[in-house]
């Protein structure tokens, strides 16, 4: 029975990780990624104009803006880079805090029963 309690503790601790890393991406902040926002900069006015990207998720950003395709500083999961190295990596530090959390809060449960 042991076996299935950490097995069952290890699943609900990554379907939490997984929501937690996927509402995170409401954290949005700026930069300092930098992407080309039109071409109507410099002195000829055919330079592209570069700005800050809008980013989300957290701890690492995981969804950054793409001015070209969506809507300007808006962020969409279907029109704008998703890097999925870095949301796998959110998922795996999420999925370690709970887990950790969940043994701590189970370990001191267990001494207090005793």
């Amino acid at each position: 029975m042991r076996l299935s309690s950490n097995l069952t503790l290890a699943a609900l601790s990554l379907i939490a990780a997984f929501v937690l890393t996927i509402l995170s991406v409401n954290i949005e902040r700026i930069g300092p990624e930098q992407a080309a926002y039109g071409n109507l900069c410099g002195p000829h006015m055919n330079d592209l104009c570069y700005e800050p990207v809008l980013k989300g998720g957290f701890p690492i950003a995981y969804l950054f803006d793409n001015p070209g395709i969506s809507v300007e500083h808006q962020l969409s999961v279907g029109e704008d880079d998703l890097r999925a190295g870095a949301l796998l990596l959110d998922v795996a530090i999420y999925f370690a805090l709970i887990l950790l959390a969940a043994l701590a809060v189970r370990t001191r449960l267990r001494r207090r029963s005793a």
